[in-house]
Order: structure tokens, then C-alpha cells, then sequence
């Protein structure tokens, strides 16, 4: 057994805003873990979303997927009404499930965005979690500036803020695909930042897809078995293919590293 893993990790479900309310109790009933992204528009509405999951003892993290509100953004005052929706989000999650959120620059490829403006707003945002006991994770992307590890490593550190691996957009981000770097390396670099990951079979324009092979995912889950990385997001929304995709990853740990 890696002397970093633990049983405790978490395979956690993914759940929006957007999602119906029989979706939220297939969850209940099924996930192990979730990872919640709220509406920004609307966080008054965050607790009623999330507290009946907390409620079934089901622990609850968070991710702000939030397309329209750029913390780097190159207007200034874009930026700072984008880091002002990410602090209000701190404000309403404290004290709701687990201290943790992902968060992202960069995230639409429309918006300009200015490095200045993302290292300080991000550190601004780091700052303030510090404050309310809330864990700041940038996570990469498949597109765009977030999609260079070098960038994502460099606004972390600058920052303090930790990292989300997402598996699916590292295997297809230009970097990658270019063979300019590989997965391994790239958690390599990442390393001891690495505090959350996205697991799931692979990323394109359509969306999301689930792990149908294990084989290429072999050498990514054993490596990231060697960080302290113990919460593991499936990040699909269809519930078959959360379902296997998470049972493939179980059956994987159970026999190949008697974990599960």
C-alpha cells in the first residue's frame, strides 16, 4: 500500500445548480461524496441545495464553474467584481460541508485576461479563505491560458493557492497532446499542491465521458496514490456513467492495491 493513501479518500459525484431535484436524490442515495457548483447569481439558494445532502451524511465540497465571472479578467474592474462573487460564494459555503473550493481563471476562452490581475486576486482570494478556514484550489484546463501547467504551478505558488488535477483536461490540453509534456510529468510538477483531482475518461467538445478502458488511467490513478490527494471527483453528470466509471476505479484499487 503507497504510504500516502488512506482509506478515507473520498470518489466523490459532481452536482450543479442545474441539476433537477431527482437528480439531488440519486445522489443522496448513491454518492459517497459531492462536489456542488452553485449558481453565482444566486447564492441565497446554495443551503437549500445543499444542506439535504450534508443532512444524509454525505460530505459536500465545492467548485465555482463561474463562466461570466473572471477573477484575471484585463478590465480591472471586471476582475474586481469577479473576485467579489467568489468571496460572497466563501462567505455562504463556511460552515456548509467541507472547507474546500475549486476554482479556475481563465475558464472562457472570450474573456481577455491579465496575469497581474489573476496573481493578485487570486492571493486576495486565498487570503480571505485563510480567514474563514476555506482551502483555495485552481484547477487546470483543457483550453486557454489555464490549460499551460506552467502557468497553473506559477499562480498557485504565487498565490498559496492549492491545485485541482483535472485528469481529463491535462490528457487533452495542447501541451499534452504535443507529447511537450505528459500526465505523469505534469503531476510530477504539480506534486505536494495537489489537493483535489477530476477523474473521469476523457474530455472533448461534446463534454465529459467515462473511463470505458482502464489501461491509460492505470498510471495516473497510481500516481496520484502517491500525494496526499484524498478527494477523487467522477465528474460526470449522466448517473450510469458516474456509476461505472467509479466502479471501474474501485475494482481497480481493491485488486490491484487490496485499498478498497
Amino acid at each position: 500500500m503507497p504510504e500516502n493513501f488512506s482509506k478515507s479518500t473520498a470518489l466523490a459525484f459532481s452536482a450543479s445548480f442545474t441539476d433537477s431535484e431527482s437528480r439531488f436524490e440519486w445522489a443522496g442515495n448513491n454518492a459517497h461524496a459531492l462536489e456542488y457548483s452553485p449558481d453565482p447569481d444566486r447564492l441565497d439558494l446554495l443551503p437549500e441545495k445543499v444542506i439535504p445532502i450534508l443532512r444524509t451524511g454525505i460530505p459536500v465540497r465545492y467548485h465555482t464553474r463561474y463562466f461570466e465571472y473572471e477573477m484575471g479578467h484585463a478590465d480591472k474592474h471586471e476582475a474586481q467584481l469577479s473576485l467579489q462573487v467568489h468571496m460572497e460564494t466563501l462567505k455562504k459555503i463556511q460552515g456548509l460541508g467541507e472547507p474546500v473550493v475549486t476554482v479556475h481563471v481563465g475558464l472562457s476562452p472570450h474573456l481577455p485576461v491579465n496575469n497581474d490581475h489573476i496573481v493578485e486576486n487570486l492571493s486576495r482570494l486565498v487570503e480571505f479563505g485563510q480567514k474563514l478556514g476555506i482551502t483555495i484550489c485552481l484547477e487546470n484546463q483543457r483550453k486557454g491560458h489555464g490549460s499551460n501547467p506552467y502557468n497553473i504551478l506559477k499562480w498557485a505558488t504565487a498565490s498559496g493557492a492549492m491545485i485541482t488535477l483535472d485528469l481529463g483536461h491535462a490528457m487533452g490540453c495542447a501541451m499534452v497532446m504535443n507529447q511537450e509534456i505528459s500526465v505523469v510529468q505534469m503531476m510530477d510538477l504539480f506534486n505536494s499542491r495537489i489537493f483535489e483531482a477530476h477523474i473521469y475518461g476523457l474530455e472533448d467538445e461534446s463534454g465529459h465521458h467515462p473511463i470505458l478502458d482502464m489501461d491509460p488511467v492505470k498510471p495516473l490513478i497510481d500516481r496520484l496514490l502517491q500525494t496526499d490527494c484524498r478527494w477523487w471527483t467522477i465528474e460526470l453528470h449522466d448517473p450510469e456513467d458516474a456509476m461505472s466509471t467509479r466502479n471501474l476505479i474501485e475494482d481497480y484499487l481493491k485488486y490491484s492495491h487490496d485499498l478498497i
